[in-house]
């Protein structure tokens, strides 16, 4: 069991993330998280499920974009989600150390005005997904889906599928 003093810090960050965004941001009952920072800009908005917790350094960016977190999802060090269209994680997801998730590329070839090119990442219930992980835009991972450590993942990925990377 954690410290009582995390679970009373915790309760003083989440409100004070919640009188700075009002209700671009919500989070559900006890939150057991370790240098979290939320960044909210423009229509952006980030929304956690109840018992969710992290080992450190855990980044949400709603660049605009939503974020979704379910409930008793686990996020290990040093990971960062970032949306400017939208990220949705279903419950009981566990990820580890490094995980980058972004809805979003640069528009490098400058093909219209958007500087950025979006589209939606989804994340089904119970996933693990291993340490540094990439998952780019326009990804949906389906239930109960392991995604091997190393691994950079893009497209569909099927309700109980397994996917590593082999190098």
């Amino acid at each position: 069991m954690r410290s009582p003093f995390l679970y009373l810090k915790n309760v003083i960050r989440m409100g004070l993330i919640k009188i700075r965004y009002g209700g671009r941001y919500s989070a559900g009952a006890i939150q057991t998280f370790d240098k979290l920072k939320v960044e909210i800009h423009g229509k952006g908005s980030v929304k956690m499920g109840s018992y969710n917790q992290n080992r450190g350094n855990l980044y949400l960016v709603a660049d605009g974009g939503k974020i979704e977190i379910g409930d008793h999802c686990f996020f290990n060090t040093g990971c960062c989600v970032t949306a400017t269209e939208s990220v949705r994680i279903g419950s009981g997801c566990k990820f580890g150390n490094n995980l980058v998730i972004v809805d979003h590329d640069h528009n490098f070839k400058n093909e219209g005005d958007k500087e950025f090119i979006s589209s939606p990442v989804a994340i089904g219930d119970d996933c693990w997904v291993g340490a540094n992980v990439t998952i780019l835009r326009g990804t949906t991972i389906g239930k109960n889906c392991v995604i091997g450590a190393g691994s950079v993942v893009k497209g569909q990925v099927s309700d109980g599928s397994r996917v590593i990377q082999k190098r």
